[in-house]
């Protein structure tokens, strides 16, 4: 068993996105099925000894039970890039080329262009850094499913609004600075944004929101665990979250539960208090292949009972049972869950 931090697999140091060399290599050899392995292929994203290019595309197809239709969908399309233009300092870019806008929100009227670019400056003591640009501010497990109403939400399809969850929609971003660094087993980050999500070119605001995460990481024999703390304010708006995840063997177990104050505010909910929280088991059956469980609640209104006020206000909950096939390597995805989610400790 060992341990790795984000920055060893990738290039943004809380990870996800575009991977290292070491991520590369260990995605490619430890993570798809074995059978598919192809040991005469090679696979390297740098341009030159200071560039690198990767990219992602993600599909799915989609049955709706109610209707009786279905979809393709062209999740994202995802190009990086990133530049070592000092000896400690990256250029850093994103860019969505199908979803400019994730359509599905504000009819299509969004401001979530796909669009990241920053500069990372591994300057500061203890493997610190100062990060600087449009990013996604640190906060809870950035898990892959972008449905959990920890994250954006399932954009409205269960009724209970158009985004039942928390502001991380797919694509969110916002123009700030960050901070971060490595004090013992801690892992520490702190931000300021300007906290109307990039609106305008020019996005004034009198007062900048925070986000700030501490997680503590460790062992005992084969455990591998991870605690985390998060917390975003932005003027009257804030919200503060636990999480926890825990990996041994071919097991993993994740859970985060997040409270709001102001958020959504309406008749219904004149004080935002919104929670959410998701569970998550994960079994890996064989190399490539897992096994999952996921539940997933989100209570719009919480501190009213259900049926009181309207079906708006009730509390929603989601039992997800599938199952994952690595083909070619998804390190953001199965890093995670292999032990230390968001911090990408792998198990080997």
């Amino acid at each position: 068993m060992a341990g790795a931090k984000c920055s060893s697999c990738h290039i943004n140091t809380t990870g996800g996105q575009m991977r290292t060399e070491y991520g590369t290599v260990f995605s490619t050899d430890k993570i798809p099925i074995e059978a598919w392995r192809d040991s005469d292929f090679t696979f390297s994203g740098k341009v030159s000894d200071n560039i690198s290019l990767g990219g992602e595309y993600r599909s799915q197809f989609i049955y709706d039970g109610y209707s009786k239709t279905t979809a393709f969908q062209a999740m994202t399309t995802s190009v990086y890039g990133a530049a070592t233009i000092a000896k400690k300092i990256i250029f850093y870019f994103k860019q969505d080329i199908i979803n400019g806008t994730y359509n599905g929100l504000s009819n299509g009227t969004d401001p979530y262009n796909g669009t990241e670019a920053f500069v990372l400056a591994k300057i500061l003591p203890s493997g610190g850094y100062i990060k600087g640009g449009s990013f996604m501010p640190n906060y809870g497990f950035r898990i892959d499913d972008h449905t959990s109403y920890t994250r954006g939400g399932d954009l409205g399809y269960t009724g209970a609004g158009s985004q039942a969850g928390l502001l991380f929609v797919p694509n969110y971003k916002d123009i700030g600075v960050e901070v971060g660094a490595y004090v013992e087993n801690f892992f520490v980050t702190a931000g300021l944004f300007n906290g109307t999500g990039h609106l305008y070119p020019i996005d004034f605001s009198d007062k900048k929101a925070y986000a700030v995460k501490v997680e503590y990481s460790g062992g005992i024999s084969s455990l591998n665990f991870i605690l985390g703390a998060s917390a975003y304010g932005f003027r009257a708006f804030s919200m503060g979250g636990v999480s926890a995840g825990f990996g041994t063997g071919d097991v993993t177990i994740l859970g985060e539960i997040d409270w709001t104050k102001n958020y959504m505010v309406g008749p219904a909910n004149p004080g935002g208090n919104l929670s959410a929280a998701f569970a998550e088991i994960d079994y890996r059956a064989i190399q490539g292949v897992w096994l999952i469980g996921k539940f997933d609640m989100v209570d719009p209104v919480e501190g009213v009972a259900d049926d009181d006020a309207s079906p708006f206000t009730n509390t929603v909950k989601r039992l997800t049972l599938g199952f994952e096939v690595d083909r070619d390597g998804n390190a953001e995805h199965q890093q995670r869950r292999r032990a230390r989610p968001d911090a990408c400790v792998v198990l080997v």
